[in-house]
């Protein structure tokens, strides 16, 4: 009993944190059915890299160039643009006819990665925050980064509430879209632009490891437990809320790697599936 009364009494340091969890993984949760339904999960984890790279790019400015970037936002606002335009760039690819989209995703991911590695080997003071940002430490959000993850979760909800039809109907049967005259470029470029915003202001929050695990884990394990796709949508990102908030839970009272918490207890939910599906 003492240790939800001492868990309560410090809501002032929770607070934040575990309100970020949850919206992170709700929205990761849901747009991960695209991602796993259309088979880009290599799509989220470039973009993940390079929303990492971006925040790099960031430490990199505020220890050479004297940059408060942790205060001045400048970390998030880099790590945005970088995916972003990645995001753009790699929708574009996945339509383009001169290389396979897999090639071109696949050479995103593993450039990006290299550029962390190295980018990662010039800090100084700041590799410490680095690793809680890949691996995931959700135990200190500020009110700002906050509001900017709610604000990006409201934008793509509204985007995919206004557009789902569209959006859906190109992303698994282009071709039948395509031949009514469907802009498949467009919408899959919208698409991709809702994953570009949503992966850095999740990895911000969470970190890369568990906004990648929550871009595929809750998705698959939603598939397998229900066989409609707009029942998929909702499962897939209340499971994506459990795991986050019960990750975010686990770790405070157990003291846990937050990140990897999240993530197995995501892991959780695929076994009755399995099962399911099996019998």
């Amino acid at each position: 009993m003492s240790g939800w009364q001492d868990f309560l009494a410090a809501r002032d340091i929770w607070r934040e944190p575990l309100i970020a969890s949850i919206v992170a993984g709700a929205l990761c949760g849901f747009l991960g059915i695209y991602v796993v339904l259309r088979r880009t999960v290599f799509v989220s984890a470039a973009l993940t890299q390079l929303s990492t790279l971006g925040i790099i790019v960031a430490l990199i400015l505020e220890e050479t160039m004297g940059v408060e970037a942790e205060h001045a936002g400048v970390q998030l606002a880099v790590a945005l643009a970088f995916s972003v335009a990645g995001a753009l760039a790699l929708g574009m690819a996945l339509h383009g006819r001169r290389l396979p989209g897999e090639a071109s995703v696949g050479m995103c991911y593993v450039l990006a990665g290299a550029l962390v590695v190295l980018g990662a080997n010039r800090l100084v003071h700041a590799a410490h925050d680095l690793n809680a940002m890949v691996f995931g430490n959700a135990v200190a959000v500020p009110v700002s980064d906050l509001v900017v993850l709610a604000l990006v979760a409201v934008v793509c909800a509204a985007v995919h509430a206004f557009f789902a039809k569209e959006l859906v109907f190109v992303s698994f049967d282009g071709e039948t879209a395509a031949a009514l005259g469907f802009d498949t470029r467009l919408w899959n470029g919208l698409l991709f632009l809702t994953l570009g915003l949503a992966i850095p202001v999740s990895a911000r929050a969470l970190g890369a490891l568990p906004v990648f695990a929550f871009l595929t884990i809750p998705a698959a394990a939603a598939l397998l437990l229900v066989g409609h796709l707009r029942r998929a949508f909702v499962v897939a990102a209340v499971i994506g809320v459990v795991a986050a908030a019960g990750g975010y839970l686990t770790s405070w009272f157990w003291q846990l790697p937050t990140g990897a918490t999240m993530v197995s207890i995501a892991g959780l939910f695929v076994i009755p599936g399995l099962f399911l599906r099996k019998g």
